[in-house]
């Protein structure tokens, strides 16, 4: 239920921010309407004889951010679609699993292990997260194959019950939840590790791209949450 009631929520980010942006840009014209649509380029100070907004003037490559106008969308997905497409990919895919495909594996088991995995999923999440401040992993798309596996893997496994009809099968299968964890973590980090710091992607195109992918995500995690209620 309440993965249901997030279904909406795409919606609602996308009329919460049209309201924002008819709200900033209200009544502007000139260097105030570049400044609501851009952000302050990042190399220019104002000094006391210039009007700050006016320094907005400025190339599209110095500017912090800009806005999701057709064109920039379609820049943004050239400049980055890859390292979108694999954050997309990756968390439609661990929600696949959990909570699809683990509420049918636990389904005949007592109650607290569905609990339990969600539990062992977050560690995973949380360990791989924290890993990208030690080494990055640039190929993010073997992180995509790694849990395009894992959900092949589970699928065989609600149908099969190889595991869990073993002793201590309900263990195992947490212990590989902490992998579809460490596996969506992982790709996270480095996703975002990527945005920020490849270098073929323009600076004013940077924030867009982390936007667009965390809408394209929402809408993936409620699709695949939606393909086991419905």
């Amino acid at each position: 239920c309440i993965f249901l009631c997030m279904t909406p929520l795409p919606v609602v980010y996308g009329l919460c921010w049209l309201y924002l942006h008819r709200e900033a840009t209200h009544g502007l014209s000139g260097p105030r309407l570049r400044a609501a649509l851009g952000g302050v380029g990042t190399s220019q100070v104002a000094s006391v004889d210039n009007d700050p907004w006016e320094l907005l003037g400025a190339d599209a490559s110095d500017v912090a951010s800009v806005a999701a106008t057709p064109a920039n969308v379609k820049a943004t997905i050239k400049a980055s679609g890859g390292i979108m497409f694999n954050l997309v990919a990756v968390y439609c895919l661990e929600y696949f699993i959990y909570p699809g495909l683990d509420d049918r594996e636990t389904y005949c088991a007592p109650s607290s292990w569905y609990t339990v995995m969600w539990a062992c999923y977050n560690v995973g999440v949380t360990l791989s997260r924290s890993s990208v401040a030690i080494f990055r992993i640039r190929r993010v798309w073997m992180l995509t194959i790694f849990q395009l596996c894992n959900v092949a893997g589970w699928t065989v496994e609600i149908y099969s019950g190889r595991i869990r009809g073993l002793s201590g099968g309900y263990e195992i299968m947490a212990c590989w939840m902490v992998l579809v964890g460490l596996c969506g973590g992982a790709t996270y980090a480095n996703c975002m590790y990527l945005f920020n710091q490849k270098e073929n992607i323009p600076n004013h195109l940077r924030e867009l791209g982390i936007n667009l992918s965390f809408f394209m995500s929402n809408v993936g995690i409620s699709t695949a949450t939606l393909s086991f209620i419905v």
